[in-house]
């Protein structure tokens, strides 16, 4: 006999009965999940796609005049029931949108000086791997297990590149070397003949190189303070130095524009340079 896959609605009601009844937080899942479905159509939840999700956040936002937290809430609601849907069995869990940037979302950045007083710590402290991690983190822009995964092969010397071709959007993306990158990448091929890969670490050993410096240099109470930081870096530098907003975009490797807008604010004085073109 085949399984009947329940439609959303019906998936809604399952997974609230698996959550407190009656509590607040179950209670405010049950509306926006009301609202979720009023905009997205009481789908058997094996036919809901990505675009779909799109739409839905469009209808909430425009429609509803929900805010942008509120459309990232009850987003995260959806992300629940189907991710639940997919534990039981119904589905293969979809890609979900990135939430939605907040008017209270602040970009947090390592400075300068901050970056040189990591570096200088982790050199000290004879984290020398670590060290270099970091600094073509910083310098690449990429996610974390982005660099940690590359393999040799894809290290273009001769086109001074490196070819992410694993990344999180499926889209491959050359990335140029800064000259610190490139000295990093020469110097570890050689000195990890015996890995497929440039460094040997994997994410728990650099995080917990990470989390030691982080504490030691008092940024214990940061919530921002994590190896993110070092993307956020890179995106932060290019945008404040005039690098237009969609080869940020590209650098990155973000599939939505929206993604990238987080940074724009950093750059305020770019919209003045426009002046000199309409003065000519």
């Amino acid at each position: 006999m085949k399984t009947k896959i329940p439609t959303l609605s019906e998936a809604t009601r399952v997974v609230y009965k698996r959550r407190k009844n009656g509590t607040k937080s179950a209670t405010n899942f049950l509306i926006g999940m009301k609202h979720n479905i009023k905009a997205l159509g009481d789908l058997p939840v094996n036919k809901i796609t990505r675009p779909m999700v799109n739409k839905m956040m469009d209808i909430l936002k425009q429609e509803h005049k929900n805010s942008n937290a509120v459309v990232n809430q009850k987003m995260g609601y959806l992300r629940v029931v189907l991710q639940e849907m997919e534990e039981d069995g119904f589905i293969e869990m979809i890609k979900m949108p990135k939430p939605r940037p907040t008017k209270n979302s602040k970009v947090h950045y390592l400075t300068k000086d901050m970056e040189d007083e990591l570096l200088n710590y982790l050199e000290t402290n004879s984290h020398y791997q670590a060290k270099y991690i970091i600094t073509c983190l910083i310098d690449l822009g990429c996610r974390v297990n982005e660099l940690l995964n590359l393999e040799k092969r894809f290290v273009d010397y001769d086109n001074n590149q490196i070819n992410f071709n694993d990344r999180k959007n499926d889209q491959a993306v050359a990335v140029p070397m800064t000259n610190r990158v490139r000295e990093t990448m020469q110097s570890y091929y050689n000195h990890s003949k015996d890995f497929d890969t440039i460094f040997s670490y994997d994410y728990s050993e650099l995080n917990a190189i990470w989390q030691k410096a982080r504490n030691e240099l008092g940024y214990a109470d940061k919530k921002f303070y994590t190896i993110h930081l070092c993307r956020h870096t890179c995106a932060s530098r290019l945008v404040q130095r005039g690098v237009p907003i969609l080869l940020v975009k590209d650098w990155l490797g973000h599939e939505d524009i929206e993604n990238t807008m987080i940074y724009a604010h950093l750059a305020p004085k770019a919209l003045h340079s426009v002046v000199d073109v309409l003065n000519d």
